[in-house]
């Protein structure tokens, strides 16, 4: 009979929860788009299957050259935007074109060009009753496009010939693609039914998170903890902070044997501590969000939390969180996201460097998806910096109060 050392044990216990960190942060993965995650995940398939299925109530499915991760819950709490190639967010017409071209490519052929593909999306929309044709003008073409390059990362299709970006200026340049019908069905994890307005569709997706049953509210409590950054008590409702009072122990424990996270649980509220390895790195703006990152974002976010944490002091206990004065915050911004910062991004292989507004857009966004701020209320007419706090998880960012050091590196931590 064999016998497994201990190193092997080990060894095996990190592939696992490298794969399930990957399909948390990416929850379709293909052969295709992630060739070795994929192999990995497909390795160790019925443990991952059966662990999701028990920390979280997700469903894991895994085939021949795909797995779908299909999260139940949670619709609002943690929905970040997709995003374009520049860092911006889509738009309600990028996310019409979307859908469309999904549902352009359920009766496509394998081999289908973009010219083909463009009519049925806009057959598809004259169909829905919407006026949209991307060939119409540059603007509808580039949403079209930002829709397109989502697929192709998804593997829901692939290039296999001529340029998208070629397209974007002349709508008679022709590309071609590949389709994976079945990569293209399942990217909508909860394809829409009958129902009679909105939100009863996305409550009937959210699941059991709404039950008074003391399972579902420490299963809603897991979720919370592994899909956001930073979760605060005081923006809890009454029985799930109760149930997270409860069972945080328990709950960290089992997700760090799931995901081979650490923990942080203080008064204010609990964070999960991701390892500093691909799964972390790869996630995109319209993945859960990693803090610190190596990119210029990230860098000139943690300098500017840094520093807002050392001047303000983000309150401790049931508040959690201090205003931040909109003058200071602007100040604070055309600093770190001034010449500095453009140096930066100059060392980087990005062809787009954003100018100093951009720049501070993408910072603000990164730091409100990681839970580091947050806006008290909508923003002004003409005040972008108007209405933001500085939440309690900041204050282990604070540049030293001495020496005139800067905030810790801590790239080895990933919220």
């Amino acid at each position: 009979m064999a016998v497994r050392s201990g190193n092997e044990d080990i060894a095996l216990t990190v592939e696992r929860q490298a794969a399930a960190r990957r399909l948390l942060a990416d929850p379709l993965v293909t052969a295709r788009s992630h060739p070795e995650d994929f192999a990995l995940v497909r390795t160790h398939s019925d443990w991952l299957v059966q662990r999701f299925q028990r920390v979280l109530g997700y469903r894991l499915t895994v085939a021949a050259d795909h797995a779908r991760l299909v999260k139940t819950g949670l619709v609002d709490a943690v929905a970040t935007p997709l995003t374009r190639a520049s860092g911006a967010h889509f738009t309600p017409r990028a996310y019409t074109y979307l859908a469309l071209a999904l549902a352009a490519l359920a009766e496509a052929p394998a081999r289908l060009p973009l010219s083909r593909l463009a009519e049925d999306v806009r057959a598809a929309a004259e169909e829905a009753g919407l006026d949209l044709d991307p060939r119409d003008r540059m603007s509808e073409r580039r949403g079209f496009v930002a829709a397109l390059r989502h697929l192709i990362r998804w593997g829901a299709i692939t290039e296999r010939g001529g340029a998208l970006a070629d397209y974007v200026t002349d709508p008679a340049e022709e590309v071609w693609f590949g389709v994976d019908h079945e990569v293209a069905r399942l990217v909508l994890a909860h394809p829409p039914h009958s129902a009679p307005d909105p939100p009863a569709f996305t409550a009937a997706v959210r699941g059991d998170t709404a039950s008074d049953d003391a399972g579902a509210a420490e299963l809603t409590v897991r979720r919370l903890l592994a899909e956001t950054a930073v979760v605060y008590r005081a923006d809890l409702d009454e029985r799930r902070r109760e149930r997270l009072g409860h069972h945080q122990w328990r709950a960290v424990a089992e997700l760090g044997e799931l995901l081979g996270c650490d923990a942080e649980i203080r008064a204010e509220g609990v964070a999960l501590v991701m390892p500093d390895d691909g799964a972390s790195d790869a996630r995109g703006a319209d993945r859960p969000a990693a803090f610190p990152s190596a990119d210029p974002v990230g860098r000139t976010a943690l300098v500017l939390i840094g520093r807002l944490a050392a001047e303000l002091g983000p309150s401790a206990g049931p508040a959690h969180a201090v205003d931040v004065p909109a003058d200071l915050l602007g100040a604070e911004l055309a600093e770190v996201a001034g010449a500095d910062a453009q140096r930066r991004w100059s060392r980087t292989a990005l062809s787009h460097l954003p100018d100093a507004e951009d720049l501070a857009d993408r910072v603000l966004d990164l730091l409100l998806r990681t839970r580091l701020m947050d806006r008290g209320g909508p923003p002004g007419e003409g005040a972008p910096f108007e209405g933001w706090r500085l939440l309690a998880a900041a204050a282990r960012y604070a540049a030293p109060a001495a020496g005139g050091g800067s905030a810790r590196d801590g790239s080895e931590e990933r919220r």
